[in-house]
């Protein structure tokens, strides 16, 4: 029998409950149990979002739809700050330089930060409108530390909008206490759902900057997508164009597990589970991507020195375990992205280290027989309390 375990960066494992939710026969936008169905799901994403107040959207799409919603929000003219630490943070470029905007781009070396000081004196040199930060960056698997950024910058920039899509979930994300005006995420990652719902969250200031004036194209414009979003909530159905209707019941059995789970377990599990991993890794002194202090709990990017990547990732994938490539520009080819996020415990942690150090030494590197699995087991032994 063949069988792998899904340590990707998205679509993560997904449980089989969340696959079996979305079975539904002749179920449409409009039939009771889907608006039932789409209510609870806002719902829960509020609840992940530690956002009680805030405006809840799930729209058809990626994380990638949701990012380029936010265009709804701005108009011809105004100035946007980017933060950001790698090639997702850099889809911001891309996205908004399609649109009538004036754009500042700040970009960190791969697998470290923007100083906190740097974006500070940028917003008090020049009135933006909109500040983007990515909390964690997919393509290196940096951790940025978003809470005490946007305390430093929340009266310099009127909106402040943070990527989510490798963090909600999984990682301390407080969007209301922190005064985060739009945060953003998608199915398939740390809620780990099948892909094909772009989610996301704005606060009242956020939703003040609707109009019917913005830049937005037709598909992506929030002022509209709001109506239906509100319909929903109210008990009744909505539409502008066709909802992921399996995908939603997914997402509201994955906030279910999510809730019965809490919080702060799943965040936990997460924490242990990427400590597990970098412990092996750095056992089998196999060096990782992010700066020191500044690792996320979700992906972490292990730079192969030498290796293969594409006969690295393959025998992993023939062993059991399937991996992510690096796509950083500057080091391709060079690391591989190991995803940690989702439905995963320290039993695949243990797994995944396993046969990174078998495959290694199969592939003549010098590593110890049992030097990452033992760290890591040590490392487990050590953090997990009864």
């Amino acid at each position: 029998m063949d069988r792998k375990i899904l340590m990707h960066v998205g679509p993560t494992m997904i449980d089989i409950d969340v696959l079996l939710a979305g079975v539904r026969n002749n179920t449409g936008f409009a039939s009771p149990e889907f608006v039932t169905s789409m209510g609870n799901a806002l719902n829960g994403l509020k609840y992940v979002m530690n956002a009680p107040d805030y405006q809840p959207f799930i729209l058809p799409g990626s994380g990638t739809m949701a990012m380029e919603s936010v265009t709804s929000l701005l108009k011809k003219g105004d100035n946007v700050l980017i933060v950001s630490s790698g090639v997702f943070g850099d889809r911001w470029v891309n996205i908004f330089k399609k649109y009538p905007l004036n754009i500042k781009h700040l970009r960190s070396e791969p697998g470290h930060i923007i100083p906190q000081d740097e974006v500070s004196r940028e917003l008090e040199n020049g009135k933006y409108k909109m500040v983007t930060i990515t909390q964690v960056e997919t393509s290196t698997g940096v951790l940025y530390p978003v809470e005490s950024l946007v305390k430093k910058i929340r009266d310099k920039v009127d909106i402040i909008v943070v990527d989510a899509v490798a963090s909600a979930g999984a990682e301390k994300l407080n969007v209301q206490d922190w005064g985060i005006d739009v945060c953003l995420t998608a199915s398939q990652k740390a809620m780990a759902a099948p892909p094909g719902a772009a989610l996301m969250v704005l606060s009242q200031n956020a939703v003040n900057h609707l109009s019917e004036n913005s830049i937005s194209g037709f598909y992506t414009d929030l002022n509209q997508w709001i109506k239906v979003m509100n319909s929903f909530q109210n008990g009744k159905s909505g539409y502008y164009t066709t909802l992921p209707v399996h995908i939603v019941f997914s997402l509201e059995k994955a906030f279910d597990l999510i809730r019965e789970e809490t919080l702060e377990n799943r965040i936990k599990r997460h924490e242990i589970v990427s400590g597990a991993i970098r412990a092996g890794l750095n056992g089998m002194d196999m060096p990782v991507m992010a700066e020191k202090g500044f690792e996320s709990h979700t992906v972490t990017g292990m730079m192969l020195d030498g290796i293969s990547m594409n006969d690295f990732l393959s025998e992993c994938l023939n062993n059991g375990i399937e991996m992510a490539t690096g796509i950083v520009p500057e080091y391709a080819g060079k690391y591989v992205r190991i995803g940690h996020m989702g439905w995963i415990n320290q039993n695949d942690a243990i797994s995944t280290v396993a046969v990174i150090e078998r495959v290694l030494r199969d592939m003549g590197r010098k590593i110890p027989a049992n030097s990452g699995v033992s760290a890591a087991q040590e490392y487990l032994s050590s953090n997990i309390k009864d």
